[in-house]
């Protein structure tokens, strides 16, 4: 019974991911965009910058499409955001990355 759990434990691993590590089928993770916390403030105010992705696996020729809804500095005034303080990273992907969406969530005053 111990080795059908294990077994079951390291195939979840492998096919989808909450952690610092990629599944191949799905992936759903926060990654700090920066480690300097050093007397950071927390922000009153939170904007989501997105950017998507989409690649073609087969051929081998490395075609992707790839989007972002703003630039960040701009994204960020329209939100109210005057002085950014620190920002966090959201990665989704699906099937090892053939679909792909990061948002770039901004914090600030």
């Amino acid at each position: 019974m111990a080795i059908k759990s294990i077994l079951l434990s390291l195939v979840c691993l492998l096919f989808t991911s909450c952690s610092m590590l990629d599944g191949r089928i799905y992936t759903n993770k926060t990654i700090a965009y920066s480690d300097d916390f050093n007397k950071t403030p927390i922000g009153s105010k939170v904007c989501y910058i997105e950017d998507f992705k989409i690649k073609e696996p087969v051929s081998g020729y490395n075609i992707n499409a790839e989007w972002m809804t703003s630039s960040v500095v701009e994204q960020a005034r329209h939100s109210g955001i005057s002085k950014i303080y620190y920002a966090d990273v959201k990665v989704f992907s699906i099937l090892m990355g053939i679909y792909s969406k990061n948002t770039l969530v901004v914090y600030g005053e």
